[in-house]
């Protein structure tokens, strides 16, 4: 199902709502989600909705979100359709585990208008690196004033963001990512050369701590 025909599906079914199971309600209520925002949801999954809970790194942080497992092969189309019906309402959808078709990957949907909200209640780190939650957002959010991207996945150990608008210069962004995350290169791509290519093509920056 395109972008396209989803909005007429959703725009023409105002009865869904009403079919909603009571849990979904209870559900909303507790994580201050609107209803509406079920109605999205369910009109693209009947998997079972869970609040998630904050990463063991993230201790004392509970944060306001739903999630729900799918396949690998539908996780990307599900996330863009949520993303282009949420878009603007102050909900982030964004990949929160992904299993490479061992397992089913997550989707959870976190109420927030701060990207990096994804990063504290996953408590993502490279403590292997002396790189605290704290660190790493602050690092991210110096990149994203010289280099805006949206982050689409994260996990505690990892993430994964596209960029929107391409670095001055590959070269200087992958040298500088190495030195951040050396995992990428050291058990990733080989090279730096190497990752500034896979960036410049792909548009798209990873980084992972093992």
């Amino acid at each position: 199902m395109g972008i396209r025909d989803f909005f007429r599906r959703l725009m023409g079914a105002p009865s869904a709502l009403s079919s909603q199971p009571a849990d979904d309600y209870e559900l909303a209520e507790a994580v201050h989600f609107d209803h509406f925002v079920l109605h999205v949801i369910r009109q693209l999954t009947d998997a079972p909705l869970e609040r998630m809970k904050a990463s063991n790194g993230a201790a004392g942080y509970r944060p306001d979100a739903l999630q729900f497992t799918t396949s690998q092969a539908d996780a990307g189309r599900i996330i863009s359709q949520l993303k282009a019906a949420l878009r603007g309402k102050d909900y982030i959808v964004f990949h929160s585990e992904q299993n490479f078709g061992h397992s089913p990957d997550e989707i959870a949907i976190l109420k927030t208008g701060d990207q990096f909200d994804i990063l504290r209640c996953k408590g993502t780190d490279g403590q292997n690196h002396g790189i605290d939650n704290e660190a790493l957002i602050s690092t991210l959010k110096i990149w994203h004033a010289e280099t805006p991207f949206e982050i689409i996945g994260a996990d505690y150990d990892w993430l994964e963001a596209r960029f929107q608008e391409q670095p001055a210069n590959w070269d200087a962004m992958a040298e500088k990512v190495y030195a951040f995350c050396p995992d990428v290169v050291d058990q990733g791509t080989g090279t730096v050369e190497a990752l500034a290519a896979e960036m410049k093509g792909t548009s798209m920056l990873y980084l992972w701590w093992d």
